[in-house]
């Protein structure tokens, strides 16, 4: 429920102009949490005090992950020296090659996932220290299958592979020293060029139906798309593959229907022409009779 307004003007457009202003002050997080009292007290928008206390501390806890992003992590082999030694990172430095799909040098072409962060386990305050592996296509330390398996414990902060598809590690600081010398990087048993990375940048790129049209539109022929998708990044997982079908059927559907529309706009198009070469014609011959 609203807080009541402790002020009243003798006209009921002045208190509306009033508690318009007040209401875009306290609209501001800084305000609002710095003057919470008159905020509550003043405002219709923000309920009472306790109400508003309960908004700052979600706020103070929300700002905390955006710099705690390196918190959720996995464990790789580092793929580009002869070391055995391991590294620790973030699924930004992860890149996965797409079967059959290279470029004219027939170097390699690979999927690079998105950052991973710490996520909100539902019920719990733990809204940075844990990771939700399952959008990553990794599981929680020991653990394989049912709920437990998407999220670690708090504090644990890192996911581990299920050893299903091929992985590397490929830092960001080295993409940087390639993309400005123009080398080539061998990574483990490929040539890892920048222009050959596929980005994935959040969670919605990682829906099937975004990624493939992410990898189609890069160049990726579609049945190669498909057979990533179905077969590498989600095996033997029915529901997922029904669900792309389906995309690929309405997506080519109305390719179709958009190219149906263009020949039908053209023979619109070139009869008129002809109509009207065929009218100038006549009029040309009846003005020579004439």
């Amino acid at each position: 429920m609203s807080a009541p307004l402790k002020r009243r003007y003798l006209d009921q457009e002045t208190t509306e102009i009033v508690d318009d202003y007040v209401n875009s002050l306290c609209a501001n997080d800084s305000f609002l949490c710095s003057n919470r009292e008159l905020c509550s007290q003043n405002s219709s928008y923000f309920g009472g005090l306790e109400n508003i206390n309960k908004i700052c501390e979600d706020i103070k806890k929300s700002k905390i992950c955006p710099l705690d992003v390196n918190v959720c992590q996995v464990r790789a082999d580092n793929g580009i020296t002869n070391t055995t030694k391991y590294v620790n990172t973030t699924f930004m430095n992860i890149i996965i090659p797409i079967p059959s799909a290279v470029d004219v040098n027939g170097n390699q072409k690979f999927l690079r996932l998105p950052p991973l962060s710490g996520s909100k386990i539902p019920g719990s305050t733990a809204i940075c220290n844990s990771c939700a592996c399952y959008e990553r296509f990794a599981v929680a330390p020991g653990t394989n299958s049912g709920e437990e398996s998407k999220y670690t414990s708090p504090g644990q902060g890192q996911c581990v592979y299920t050893e299903e598809f091929e992985y590397y590690y490929y830092p960001l600081d080295i993409e940087n020293i390639e993309n400005t010398l123009k080398m080539d990087m061998v990574v483990g048993k490929y040539t890892v060029i920048p222009n050959n990375i596929i980005y994935a940048n959040n969670n919605e790129d990682l829906l099937i139906e975004n990624l493939y049209d992410i990898l189609v539109r890069n160049g990726i022929g579609s049945q190669i798309a498909f057979n990533f998708i179905t077969r590498k990044l989600w095996p033997n997982d029915i529901d997922k593959e029904v669900q792309l079908k389906v995309h690929i059927k309405n997506k080519t559907g109305a390719i179709k229907l958009e190219n149906e529309k263009i020949k039908f706009t053209n023979d619109l198009i070139t009869f008129y022409v002809i109509f009207i070469i065929f009218v100038i014609i006549i009029i040309f011959n009846l003005s020579k009779s004439v």
